[in-house]
């Protein structure tokens, strides 16, 4: 009887421990199941912290807290005027062809000449050095135009290089969302890689909790689930759906992780509310 009563021992101050941790936490799901429900903590699908990849300083910010912005919307950007430059001194190199069209004339021309002494050589009308001379000049100028050309292609990567440069100093939104959080201010410099804006998604939620290991054997992903959010919120239950159900059991509680997923078009619900998983 006493290695039974130890081990009930066990599992109930496994499960208490469990609990306060998530009173403590809030932000992370508990780990305790009860019965069939178990409480958890909601979580924006898409919460997403941006940078840019190089050091500079804010030139223009364009969003503040609370602004709700669309995929692809520029956020802010960094000085740029020799970025700028640069393209428009690329744009300008690669636009300018005089010197190719130039050689494309000559280049027909001497071959129109090439034709007319060819019947002339056949009959001795002229002397075969001159029809020599004609046709290394018209090589020559094949040659120089070929390679003009190859410069155009480098110089065209070169402009693509030089975009991409002054597009690095330019933050755009990669999610439709809400901008929760500014962490610099138009006039600061700021470095490669640094957090600068959040911007959040909460048009879906998911919910997060942990179950016994015996019910974890019990539920698969796709299955209806109904989750009770915030009483003192009032909110309405929602329907989720499993998404997610850990394949491995947590050894310190015995518990394993689920994940449900549920719409949240109309915003009611604000992710980082507890509440429970139904199944």
């Amino acid at each position: 009887m006493m290695p039974r009563l130890k081990t009930g021992l066990r599992w109930i101050g496994i499960g208490l421990l469990a609990a306060f941790s998530f009173l403590e936490a809030g932000a992370q799901a508990p780990l305790v199941a009860l019965g069939a429900s178990a409480p958890g903590v909601t979580q924006a699908m898409r919460d997403v912290k941006l940078s840019v990849t190089v050091a500079g300083r804010i030139e223009s910010l364009q969003v503040s807290e609370g602004s709700r912005v669309r995929e692809g919307q520029l956020l802010l950007h960094l000085d740029r005027t020799l970025e700028e430059l640069e393209v428009q001194r690329r744009r300008l190199l690669l636009q300018d062809r005089a010197r190719i069209d130039e050689l494309r004339q000559k280049e027909k021309v001497l071959q129109q000449q090439i034709n007319s002494l060819l019947p002339l050589l056949v009959t001795g009308g002229v002397a075969r050095k001159q029809f020599e001379d004609e046709e290394i000049a018209l090589g020559s100028v094949v040659a120089e135009r070929r390679a003009l050309e190859a410069a155009k292609e480098r110089e065209q990567v070169e402009l693509q290089l030089a975009q991409e440069a002054y597009e690095r100093r330019h933050l755009r939104s990669p999610i439709a969302g809400v901008i929760t959080k500014l962490a610099a201010r138009q006039g600061e410099s700021i470095g490669p890689s640094e957090p600068v804006i959040t911007v959040v998604d909460t048009s879906r939620v998911r919910f997060i909790a942990a179950v016994s290991a015996a019910a974890g054997q019990r539920l698969r992903p796709g299955l209806s689930v109904r989750i009770d959010l915030g009483s003192e919120l009032r909110l309405s239950p929602r329907q989720a759906q499993l998404v997610f159900v850990s394949p491995v059991t947590d050894p310190s509680s015995g518990l394993v992780e689920v994940i449900a997923e549920f719409d949240n078009l109309d915003g009611q619900v604000r992710p980082g509310i507890t509440g429970r998983l139904l199944f």
